[in-house]
């Protein structure tokens, strides 16, 4: 007996415990798993439940040390003393480290603040720092929950914790899940509620928590989370998105991406991954349908990739005569020392007259500004014909003609403004003209210089664009057949590059980001796949044209073409490969040879790539969501309302599968459990007199036919008549709502009259 009754009490105390304690433990979970998952490579389901159990344990001591009211003070200073040293030695001891296999050891004791606001991918997983969180700010958090949901019921306590995962994520420049949040808030409302009620210091109105106080509070939370989801937000970039260094006294690291640095070799052909990540912001004062941003340029093409060569490059000071060449490629004076020979009119023979250049054809200058404040790579993207002098002086152009940032740190967050000259259409129709190509141009170019009219650094700069990107060396003889074929009928070198443009347009390519075949050299993508990314199409394009005699180089960049709220948006989908040939009488003018189109298959694959839906399908499994469940919470609310008529319908439609004696023994147990259920009392120890006269004096409503049938059924056998039934469900539905109306409860017994 002693051992069931201990049993009984252990079960009484439990169930209260569950009762009180149960939410405040979910939200401590809740919002410990949402911090320590962005500080996990992979989720782990088996921390998160552990630490529900950590939680459990401290709620467990606090409420033993809570009576206590002269040492519990001591008593908790003791505990956190007692946190704080495990987490210092977890933080000094490397058998913590090693746990995290060699990923881990090769973080080489990264400092913790550091960890705490950087990347997990890119400093790796430490599981000692993952210990201090667990361990030490859930001993924090679990305190604040414990104090303002237990001893004293306070709101704002409970905000201040909600704000944690806001503000680390926030720091880092992240995202907490819509999922994630939505959970939180509505374990906050219902502890808004819950705690009202079982808080220690609320001394009156406490309510009975039961199945309808559940019942209530469920569906209030759930119904305003649904509304909360359902009502769209306005998409607007606070300060510390558009900068996530904005409340920073000191510079901190960015997340890193692989557009953050020149490479040695170029890109991959083939595997391409893209996740449409905004890397940067643009705006410029010519808006074009595409803008092509340089990131860097390649020299020589071995082994499948292009790599650059250095001892092209001899001349690295500045301070050397010869430096301007490599400054020149960067301004426009191509076309100013075109039209000065011109003015001369000893060109004539080669087709260099003056009415070439009756208008400036770069005329238009435009401001172009670049900005981000995650992106911080150790370049800045910049179009061909940008002017150097309006460039940031944190930034110079190395031997290759790439904008580097030469600071200290060797790379800054992009913020720069700078001018540069737009390739339009008046450029275009001037190279269409020119009546010469490199081989007349060369001719040209020695005659002036023999005649004076250009120095002899200018005139061996200019050779030196022959020198250093005319060179091939891995092509096949079909593809020089096939370049001679392309460009055979064309007069200039414009004609030329426009050509091999043209030929991978009309002759069935494919753009693929997704291909990778089967042989990678660049003959098999001609005459065989004819499908792959901009990195062999400009590759393809740059062999060819070097072949036919036309200086090219292979550039890497960004194609830029989305605009959004009037900026143009620079994700890593827009990561492209082009050409630059060097148009004799002209300079350096940028081919796109990819073939038309491949901005929208990016655009898509990016799309799929992160939903695996389409944009349009995206947006309609959103708000269709958010439909179901407000109508589904709209409905649970309805239905709750509602009970009673629904459960009375189907009482009424049992009836008719009943005869006519059962029916009128359900119909006077139905009137029984509604007297019951609409006063609180038990009543099934009535006779039916003195149920008859109960509902008459307490409900006002008349039973007695009911009863008088009842009694004739139910005790002598008797079986009615259909005219007799319809009478009694006539007369119950006449009292039926007489018997549902609800009392308040009181104590005593059922009258006695």
């Amino acid at each position: 007996m002693e051992t069931a009754l201990k049993e009984k009490h252990f079960a009484s105390a439990l169930k209260n415990a569950v009762v009180k304690f149960a939410p405040s433990v979910i939200f401590g979970a809740v919002i410990m798993k949402i911090i320590i998952s962005e500080y996990l490579l992979d989720n782990n389901y088996l921390l998160y439940f552990s630490f529900a159990v950590y939680e459990c344990v401290l709620f467990f001591l606090f409420e033993k040390i809570k009576s206590k009211k002269t040492i519990r003070g001591f008593i908790y200073i003791a505990l956190m003393s007692a946190v704080i040293g495990v987490c210092y030695f977890a933080l000094s001891g490397d058998w913590f480290l090693s746990l995290g296999g060699e990923d881990a050891l090769s973080v080489s004791r990264v400092n913790f603040s550091d960890w705490f606001y950087l990347n997990v991918t890119d400093v790796g997983l430490v599981p000692s720092y993952v210990a201090v969180l667990y361990i030490g700010l859930g001993f924090f958090l679990v305190s604040i929950i414990y104090y303002f949901t237990i001893i004293r019921y306070r709101t704002f306590g409970m905000l201040l914790v909600i704000l944690f995962p806001f503000v680390i994520y926030g720091r880092r420049a992240q995202t907490i899940s819509q999922f994630d949040i939505t959970l939180m808030i509505t374990l906050f409302l219902v502890l808004i509620v819950h705690s009202r009620l079982v808080a220690d210091d609320v001394k009156e109105n406490k309510a009975v928590i039961n199945f309808s106080y559940a019942i209530t509070v469920a569906l209030f939370v759930t119904f305003v989370g649904a509304l909360t989801m359902f009502v769209p937000k306005p998409e607007i970039e606070s300060k510390l998105e558009q900068n996530n260094d904005f409340f920073s006294m000191f510079k901190t690291n960015v997340q890193r991406t692989e557009y953050d640095d020149l490479n040695d070799v170029s890109s991959p052909r083939f595997g391409a991954d893209v996740t449409g990540e905004i890397l940067f912001y643009l705006n410029t004062t010519s808006p074009q349908d595409v803008i092509y941003l340089r990131r860097q340029n390649f020299d020589v093409f071995e082994n499948n990739q292009w790599v650059n060569n250095s001892a092209y490059y001899q001349y690295d000071d500045e301070n050397d005569e010869n430096y301007s060449y490599y400054m020149m490629d960067k301004i426009r004076n191509y076309y100013d020392i075109m039209k000065m020979l011109a003015a001369t009119g000893k060109y004539e023979k080669y087709g260099l007259t003056y009415d070439l250049f009756e208008d400036d054809i770069y005329s238009k200058d435009a401001l172009m500004n670049i900005y981000s404040s995650t992106f911080a790579p150790s370049y800045l993207p910049v179009p061909l014909m940008v002017n150097s002098d309006s460039i940031n002086e944190e930034y110079s152009i190395n031997n290759h003609g790439d904008v580097v940032f030469s600071g200290n740190s060797g790379k800054k967050l992009l913020n720069s403004t700078f001018h540069y000259t737009v390739e339009g259409q008046p450029e275009r129709d001037y190279a269409e003209s020119l009546p010469f190509d490199w081989s007349k141009f060369l001719q040209l170019l020695s005659d002036a210089y023999q005649n004076g009219d250009i120095d002899k650094d200018t005139y061996l700069n200019l050779l030196k664009v022959y020198t250093l990107y005319i060179n091939v060396y891995d092509y096949s003889d079909r593809m020089k057949s096939l370049a001679e074929q392309i460009t055979q009928n064309c007069k200039n070198d414009y004609e030329k590059a426009q050509a091999f443009v043209n030929y991978f347009e009309s002759s069935g390519f494919v753009y693929d980001l997704d291909y990778e075949p089967e042989d990678e050299s660049i003959d098999y993508f001609l005459f065989e796949s004819r499908t792959g990314t901009c990195t062999s199409y400009a590759t393809a394009m740059t062999l060819m044209a070097r072949i036919v005699g036309l200086p090219a180089r292979y550039v890497e960049g960004f194609a830029t073409y989305e605009v959004e709220n009037g900026r143009y948006v620079v994700r890593d989908s827009c990561a492209h490969a082009f050409v630059e040939v060097y148009i004799s009488g002209l300079g350096w003018m940028t081919f796109d040879p990819t073939v038309p189109g491949y901005m929208d298959i990016r655009q898509r694959q990016v799309n799929t790539d992160q939903t695996g839906v389409s944009e349009t399908v995206k947006m309609f499994m959103y708000y269709f969501s958010r439909l179901i469940l407000f109508l589904a919470v709209v409905f649970v609310v309805i239905f709750i309302v509602l009970i009673d008529r629904i459960i009375e319908v189907f009482f009424r439609f049992s009836l008719k599968f009943k005869k006519y004696p059962d029916r009128v023994l359900k119909l006077y147990r139905r009137t029984l459990r509604l007297l019951e259920i609409s006063t609180g009392e038990h009543l099934k120890g009535l006779t039916p007199q003195r149920l008859e006269r109960y509902a008459q004096v307490r409900k006002g409503a008349d039973i007695c036919l009911i009863v008088s049938i009842f009694e004739r059924v139910c005790f002598g056998g008797y079986v009615p008549t259909k005219e007799e039934y319809e009478q009694i469900y006539k007369s119950y539905k006449a009292n039926w709502k007489l018997l549902i109306k609800k009392e308040k409860r009181k104590n005593k017994s059922p009258s006695k009259t």
